[in-house]
This record gives structure tokens, sequence and C-alpha cells, in this order.
């Protein structure tokens, strides 16, 4: 196939070092980033079904700001709300229908927030919705333009609705993936997974969703700082408090070394706390996002629901973006499929990069770039790849289905 280049390297994946770092669901990055994904599924719901298209769009620039509250040992509440910037582009029109495209991202903005604290917060109450969605159009158009994007926000039929009349890049951007993953990047993924879900919550009700897993490995030395917010509804005092940090600390230990039998384990948790002083991670609701914390798409996680600084990553915030051409999204989900299917199918070690030129048809990366071991069979490779780039508009449905996590 055109623009592919295999690598081939004598050792690929095995680092004597790593940092991995995970952001739980409730950490303000991932409320960010969560919250800007479920506008694009919601909008392009809804313009499918509606129009049978999805309408230009893009919602990842959207960030959340810390309310205030009141918090002490028994009980907590907010004071004043959270904010949500809805920042972004849309389309507000097809044909001759107008969309109701503010209704729709704030009560999408309540309901996602509604569901993620449910039982703690009232949606009108308690977030402040700040509107900055504009239709204006990028770079590029002319009095002379035509097509697409001539009408842009306000496509009169499906033809003039980008992605529809040519699937291409709408960026210069860059995608990149690698499998598999090491035994410590899954067992960080795991432990905030187990720790967020409704099973351990249930076990252990005064633990919040701000959970924050950062792990250090230097040989088999393996080292974690964990953040684990308290509800104060359900911490009556500084001795719970502590009682609860060493509970949850022998089910950490257990997960741990079932996850790493070969590691040396070391632990430490919310390393902020002066008990002297009376500075412990107490919250109303079970995030930072209650006070003063700040959350913005992109610098959360990665699409592999990682950040690891030591591997193949990049700097898009793929979250809001358009599922249907938007380069930095499509590329990073196609790059760690493509990384997984050679993985599956060699057993060995990949990395992908996918480097695209603005306006270039959407399936031919300007440049593929896949890293492998020794021994394997290069023609192989390439099948697999040219197949997965085949099978990238396919991605769209997947995303809009929420079978792809992107944080």
């Amino acid at each position: 196939m055109k623009n592919l280049n295999i690598v081939s390297v004598l050792q690929l994946g095995e680092l004597e070092t790593e940092i991995v770092e995970r952001k739980g669901v409730g950490h303000p990055d991932t409320i960010a980033d969560a919250l800007a994904e479920n506008l694009s599924v919601a909008y392009s719901r809804y313009t499918l079904d509606h129009f049978g298209a999805i309408l230009h769009h893009n919602f990842d620039k959207v960030s959340v700001l810390g309310g205030t509250t009141e918090v002490d040992f028994g009980n907590g509440r907010l004071t004043s709300p959270i904010r949500v910037i809805l920042n972004g582009r849309a389309s507000v029109r097809f044909a001759d229908k107008d969309l109701p495209v503010r209704d729709l991202l704030e009560t999408e903005t309540r309901r996602f927030f509604s569901e993620l604290f449910e039982g703690y917060i009232n949606p009108q109450q308690d977030l402040d919705i700040h509107w900055f969605v504009s239709s204006a159009s990028g770079p590029g158009k002319t009095k002379w333009s035509t097509g697409s994007r001539a009408h842009l926000f306000a496509p009169r039929n499906i033809a003039e609705v980008k992605g529809y009349d040519r699937l291409f890049n709408n960026d210069t951007s860059m995608g990149c993936g690698y499998a598999p993953l090491s035994s410590l990047e899954q067992a960080v993924r795991d432990l905030e997974t187990t720790l967020n879900s409704s099973a351990t919550k249930q076990m252990h009700p005064w633990l919040g969703t701000d959970i924050k897993v950062m792990a250090a490995r230097i040989g088999q030395r393996c080292k974690f700082t964990i953040c684990l917010p308290q509800i104060a509804r359900y911490v009556p005092s500084l001795e719970v408090y502590q009682e609860n940090i060493a509970a949850i600390r022998t089910f950490i230990e257990q997960n741990l070394k079932t996850c790493l039998p070969e590691s040396e384990i070391f632990l430490w948790f919310n390393t902020r706390d002066d008990f002297a002083r009376g500075d412990v991670y107490l919250t109303a609701i079970g995030s930072s996002i209650e006070s003063g914390d700040e959350g913005i798409v992109g610098r959360g996680n990665r699409v592999n629901g990682l950040i690891t600084p030591l591997r193949p990553m990049n700097l898009e915030g793929v979250c809001g973006k358009n599922p249907k051409y938007y380069t930095g999204k499509l590329y990073n989900v196609a790059a760690h499929r493509i990384a997984e299917h050679l993985y599956q199918e060699t057993r060995g070690a990949c990395e992908v990069l996918l480097v695209s030129q603005a306006g270039q048809p959407l399936v031919e990366p300007w440049q593929t770039i896949v890293r492998i071991t020794h021994n394997q069979d290069e023609k192989r490779v390439a099948w697999i790849v040219e197949e997965e780039l085949a099978r990238i508009p396919d991605i769209t449905e997947a995303l809009l289905a929420k079978t792809i996590r992107l944080y």
C-alpha cells in the first residue's frame, strides 16, 4: 500500500522504567472529556435522526470550573454552583429547519452531571452553564466557495454536509497507538476501574469518584501514589477517615499483588493529608470539581485510558470532535485498533503512527509508520494495516453506540 513504512527493531515494549497515570471518572479533566463526548454523541444522534446526516460540529474545547463547598465530618454541601463552559461550534440549520442546539446541549449537560453525581447534586441548582457555541466558519471559506465549505453550518441538503460529499481529513494531524499494554499499565487501568465500580462503592460508600492512580516502576519495584476522596456524609470523624484509608489499603494491596505477582509494591495515599492541621481529602460530592478545581478536554487520559509519557502518545483532545471525519479523533482510535490487531495476529509488540494531510482521503494517511520486532511477516503486517484503514469509517458508528471509550 501507498505510504506504508514498516520499521523492524530488535526490541519493543520492554521498558526498564515506566510512568503510568490514570485519572478517574470523577477527575475534572475526565469529566470534561466525558461531557464533550456525550455532547457530540447527542448532537450527532439528533441530526442523524432528523436529517439523515451528522452535521458539522466540534465540542472539544469544553471545560468545567469548580464551585465552592462547606465540608465537615458528617456533612458537606455545595455553596456555589459548578460552572460549565459549553464552547465549540455547531451547525444550527439544515435546509429550512432550525436546530434547537442550545436546548439540546444544555439538557444533555444536566443529564450527564445528574447521572455522574446521582444523589449529590441538583442539576438545576448546582450547575451554572455558560454558552459559547458558535457557527463561525474556520479559515478557507471565501465568497467563491462551493460544496460543503460554502454552507458548512447551514447546509441546504445532504450533498452540502461535510463528510458526505467526500470523506476527507479535516486537519493535518497525527494519531498513535501501541500494543500490548504492559502489566503495570493494565494494573493501573484495572485498579481505577475497580475502585470506581458499583460493587466497590457498595462496600465503601464513602469513596468518591475523583480517584487518581500514579505509578512508577524501576525494574520490579512498583510505587503507587493514589488519591482517594472521601464523601463527608459517610465520614463522621477523623478516626473513621483514617480507618477508611487502612481498609482500602488492604483492598488495593490484594488487587495489585494479583495483577503484579512478581513485583515489589509500595503504596502512598492522599499525601497532602495533615491530620494535625485538619487537612484531609474530604468532599461533599466526591470530586474536586466541587471546589475550585478545573477540567479541560484533552488534559486527561489518552484513548487507551492511560497517560504514558514513555510510550507513543500525542496531545490531541479527541473527545467532542466530530466522529465522521475529524482526524484527531479517528486516527487515534484507528492506530490503537491496528496495533491491537497486529498484536493478536503476531503476538509481537508494535507501535502505530498515522499522519494525515488536511483535505486528503481519510482512509489513506499521508504517512503510516508501523514499528515491529524482527522476524515478523511484513506482507501480513501490511495486509492487516490496509484492512484496518479501510474500516476507519466504521469507527463512527461505534462511537455513536458508545462501544468505544476514549478516556
